[in-house]
C-alpha cells in the first residue's frame, strides 16, 4: 500500500520515495537546518545527540504512520517545532543537551 504523508502532497509508492520525503518539503528541511545550527551553536555532545534525537523522532513518527496509529495535530505540530527551533537559534537559547 502506498504511504500517505502530507495529505493532498501525494504518495509515497516506494522506499526510495520515503527515504527522499524529508529533504522534499520546506517544513522538513527549515526544521533540520534548524536542528544543525542550534546544535552547532551550542557544540559539544549537542552537535550529534540533537540531530540524532530529531532524526529519531522523525523515524517514530514515520513507523507510527506505517502502522496506521492516527497521531493528531501532526501538520501544526510540525509548524510548531519550525517556530520553536527557529526561536531557539534566533534568540541563541542555551539548553543543556538532555533539554534539547
Amino acid at each position: 500500500m502506498p504511504a500517505y504523508a502530507h495529505v493532498g502532497i501525494g504518495t509515497a509508492s516506494s522506499f526510495t520515495a520515503g527515504l527522499a520525503h524529508p529533504l522534499s518539503g520546506l517544513d522538513h528541511m527549515t526544521a533540520m537546518v534548524a536542528v544543525g545550527l542550534w546544535a552547532a551553536m551550542k557544540g559539544g555532545k549537542a552537535v550529534w545527540a540533537w540531530p540524532l534525537a530529531f532524526v529519531g523522532v522523525m523515524l517514530a513518527g514515520g513507523a507510527l504512520g506505517m502502522l496506521h496509529v492516527p497521531v493528531p495535530f501532526v501538520e501544526p505540530g510540525i509548524l510548531a517545532s519550525v517556530v520553536a527551533l527557529g526561536l531557539l537559534v534566533a534568540l541563541a537559547i542555551d539548553l543543556p543537551v538532555s533539554a534539547g
